[in-house]
């Protein structure tokens, strides 16, 4: 049962990575909906797998060890602490229990990654080649349509199925890293099949040209000189290839939407944004805003999901992860969080660095490369956008996460996990499954059943944070 619901998991997973950014499974509910409901299935089946004992076939040593595990029950207590002082605190322990299902999900990627490992990559990076060729075909068919029917596309155009282009520079991001394994694995994709690879990936640049996100080629760009610091001669092939794929997507960038528009006299025009732009007010606006919730509540924070709370005329979230986690969670969890992810990358460099790589297999060198690289390059761009916010990118970290524990504790001993702590694990599991359900019940039914009228109103803010309609509503308090 275990081993079928684990399995069960992966599928869901591998279906919402590839065909969630182009398609709706909801016919009531909005593509960014659609997305969150099939993120709350694959975290519900995560906790599922855990009360079954998921845990127990293979625990994750590293993981379960007594220091990490004082250093998470001492989050747990403050987050619960702010959610109950929180003025909602159904949507406040909703949030909580989402983060859960996330960390579950990732020591189920961390088993899988155990029990399969290579295929499981190949997977993976197949599923999102799959996804991004379809998105692709979608984009490039609006482009050429555009001219064909002599339609001026604006801006974001012909971007699809996405209420806001961030949303897609997220996963996008995510995925610049992993999708660069089948040119730098050997034996991955025959000699042939190379160069169709690089067109596609560099079509893939193409987009993120398109999106004029200047965050993600800041993140990018840091990231590169990280991963070089960290590994210098070990990651010149895979530096190289973003640097190729980046030139040669910027030229193709500028060629369909800057030079053939200007020389096209019958068919569609191109207004594009510009990655140039120097406007910032709508971030400096959201961060002073999350600075006075900072300043009035810094011990346990205005609640998990709170900053959707209180009225501002902009977003739902503050465009910055640790802002989010300070005026939200308040500093004690804050601190806590970024000393557990920066102790986990040092104890990562220590483990994987110029000097250990070079005794590791080819196709694993890769590997670690691509995974240091992507979480690098999302935790910066965290700091100017949503990431640990919205559906489609909280499952791509969990992923990401995964299979970082699963490869720094693969040659690890495997350790009987103890009775007690099995106990814990499934007592907790299905605490958060009851009020998970309590939590997102009063919004899911509605969503689903598409009686919108059922849906409780009095939103003080705009944007999509946990739904598309991103306010928490004061009338039901």
């Amino acid at each position: 049962m275990v081993r079928l619901l684990e399995l069960s998991v992966l599928f869901l997973l591998f279906i919402f990575l590839g065909l969630s950014l182009n398609y709706s499974f909801f016919p009531n509910v909005s593509s960014y909906d659609g997305r969150r409901l099939i993120e709350l299935l694959i975290a519900t089946a995560g906790l599922a797998w855990v009360l079954l004992g998921g845990l127990n076939n293979h625990p994750p040593s590293t993981v379960c060890q007594l220091r990490w595990r004082v250093v998470g029950y001492s989050i747990l207590v403050v987050a619960v602490l702010s959610a109950i002082s929180a003025a909602s605190p159904r949507h406040a322990f909703l949030e909580i229990n989402v983060f859960v299902g996330l960390f579950y999900l990732s020591l189920l990627m961390a088993k899988a990654w155990h029990d399969h490992q290579n295929t499981l990559v190949v997977l993976i990076v197949s599923i999102i080649s799959l996804g991004a060729v379809l998105y692709m075909i979608g984009f490039f068919t609006g482009y050429l349509a555009s001219f064909l029917e002599e339609i001026p596309l604006v801006w974001p155009e012909p971007f699809f199925m996405l209420s806001n282009v961030r949303q897609f520079n997220q996963y996008q991001l995510w995925t610049l890293g992993l999708l660069c394994l089948p040119l730098l694995v050997p034996g991955w994709i025959k000699p042939k099949y190379k160069a169709g690879v690089f067109c596609l990936l560099s079509a893939w640049w193409v987009l993120l040209f398109a999106s004029t996100s200047r965050g993600v080629l800041l993140a990018w760009l840091l990231s590169m000189f990280i991963t070089w610091w960290a590994y210098r001669r070990q990651a010149k092939a895979f530096l190289l290839l973003q640097l190729k794929c980046f030139s040669y997507g910027f030229l193709a960038y500028q060629l369909l939407f800057i030079w053939l528009p200007k020389l096209n006299a019958g068919g569609g025009s191109v207004v594009a944004q510009t990655v140039l732009r120097s406007e910032t007010n709508d971030r400096i606006y959201l961060w002073t805003h999350a600075w006075h919730m900072i300043e009035s509540h810094p011990w346990l924070g205005v609640g998990p999901m709170h900053f959707a709370w209180y009225p501002n005329a902009i977003a739902a979230h503050p465009h910055n992860s640790v802002v989010q986690l300070a005026c939200e969670w308040g500093l004690p969890a804050t601190g806590l969080i970024i000393f557990t992810l920066g102790y986990g990358l040092f104890m990562w460099l220590k483990r994987f660095n110029a000097s250990t790589l070079t005794a590791a297999p080819e196709s694993e060198q890769v590997l670690i490369l691509a995974l240091f690289f992507t979480s690098v390059a999302s935790g910066f761009y965290s700091l100017v956008d949503g990431v640990i916010v919205m559906p489609l990118s909280q499952v791509m970290m969990a992923v990401v996460l995964g299979l970082m524990i699963g490869l720094y504790q693969q040659n690890d001993p495997p350790t009987a996990l103890n009775p007690l702590n099995d106990i814990a694990h499934r007592m907790f599991a299905a605490v958060t499954l009851v009020v998970m359900v309590w939590s997102v019940l009063p919004e899911l039914l509605p969503n689903i059943l598409g009686d919108f009228e059922m849906i409780p109103m009095g939103y003080q803010v705009i944007g999509p944070r946990f739904w598309q309609e991103g306010g928490i509503p004061h009338s039901e308090i």
